[in-house]
């Protein structure tokens, strides 16, 4: 029988680190055991771990990582954070992690910028052998749908940058990606029709702001070439580009589906026609559903909702 989990600890060490862009360093780790970590990527979430070398050495060695981190005492928990692989290389015991900098304020930000070479880390990820290394931890599942709509903040940009890598050149639709300024702007690698929109922040605007104007804008273009024949999409309710109703209401959503911590979190399950993926901080993700289910009628089954994050809020609290 298969273990009810496809995921287990990996002990790696830094190997490299490269700046990707004004915000975003690359770094590379490596472990003995790396050749079994499944490389499905896309979506699919990882755990880093950080923590004493022998807090590292019990995680890396127990059966029960989660079990192991909860029954940690409060004051001295390991500090325990979510990723996702940019590229696994199982030859050569590689996985790249794009870490979006802010400051030394944040333990993973403090790890991107001033770790050295062979640095210990623990990696929670999905083993390749597992029956279900390519389908836990991950929410994203095109279906076969012809057009997809990616958005997220820089949290997700990793995330967005393996979904686009992953399609074939025959899908069409849009990415819009709010970043913290004009330099982290990356290319992205793919052969579908997705036009890629970058959105970077002043300091004067508020966070998720610009994601929402550029989406609510998209979709209801998108309504518009559907009422004249020309293309297929949700249908509309007469809204702004600001996510409120006619009356300036904005639409409750008592229906949405949260984690035990209280950030909205649901994963479409099927669709067929436009898939759609969101995730950023719980409160812009929040009011993008909004603006897209109650207001414009998308299908809520084709839509993935994730708050990667929440403002105030540390993962594990």
């Amino acid at each position: 029988m298969a273990p009810r989990s496809a995921y287990r600890p990996f002990a790696v060490t830094l190997a490299r680190r490269t700046r990707l862009s004004d915000n975003f360093f690359r770094l590379t780790f490596t472990g003995p055991a790396l050749d079994e970590f499944a490389d499905t990527c896309l979506d699919q979430r990882i755990k880093l771990v950080f923590g004493t070398d022998a807090q590292l050495d019990e995680a890396a060695a127990t059966d029960d990582w989660a079990t192991w981190w909860r029954e940690q005492p409060n004051e001295s928990r390991p500090v325990m954070r979510t990723y996702t692989a940019r590229y696994v290389r199982r030859d050569a015991r590689e996985v790249d992690v794009d870490f979006v900098t802010h400051g030394s304020e944040g333990p993973a930000s403090r790890f991107a910028l001033n770790a050295e070479p062979g640095a210990p880390l623990v990696i929670v990820g999905a083993y390749a052998d597992h029956p279900e290394a390519d389908t836990q931890g991950l929410a994203w599942r095109r279906d076969g749908a012809p057009s997809v709509l990616l958005v997220g903040d820089e949290t997700a940009q990793p995330a967005i940058a393996n979904i686009l890598r992953s399609l074939p050149a025959h899908v069409t639709g849009a990415a819009f990606v709010e970043v913290p300024s004009p330099g982290d702007a990356m290319e992205m690698d793919t052969a579908a029709e997705v036009a890629v929109t970058y959105l970077p922040r002043s300091r004067s605007d508020v966070r998720g702001s610009l994601l929402s104007a550029a989406v609510f804008a998209w979709a209801d273009e998108r309504t518009g070439e559907q009422a004249d024949g020309s293309a297929t999409g949700p249908s509309t309710t007469g809204t702004s580009a600001t996510g409120t109703s006619a009356t300036g209401t904005v639409s409750d959503d008592e229906d949405a589906t949260t984690t035990e911590t209280g950030i909205l979190w649901e994963e479409g399950a099927s669709g067929s026609g436009l898939r759609v993926w969101v995730a950023a901080d719980a409160q812009t993700v929040r009011e993008l559903r909004r603006g897209l289910l109650r207001e414009r009628g998308f299908d809520r089954k084709s839509c993935s909702f994730m708050g990667y994050w929440k403002q105030g809020s540390r993962e594990g609290e």
